[in-house]
């Protein structure tokens, strides 16, 4: 248990918070040109990409 004293470091984390960062730096700090990016990555790879936006018509029963 960490106490209030004691600092909590999350590497994962600050790995996620560095490399958004640099993304942000490489794109002008500009989330639409960051977007753009990502689309032309995606449009690049179509298999890759899932739409979450669709729904199962008849969606799988609940477990009992």
């Amino acid at each position: 248990m960490i106490t209030p004293d004691q600092s909590y470091t999350d590497f994962l984390i600050d790995e996620v918070r560095q490399r958004r960062q640099e993304l942000l730096r490489q794109h002008d700090n500009d989330l639409d040109k960051l977007f753009e990016a990502v689309r032309a990555i995606d449009s690049e790879h179509p298999e890759k990409v899932r739409d979450h936006r669709r729904r199962r018509s008849n969606p799988p029963p609940a477990p009992r």
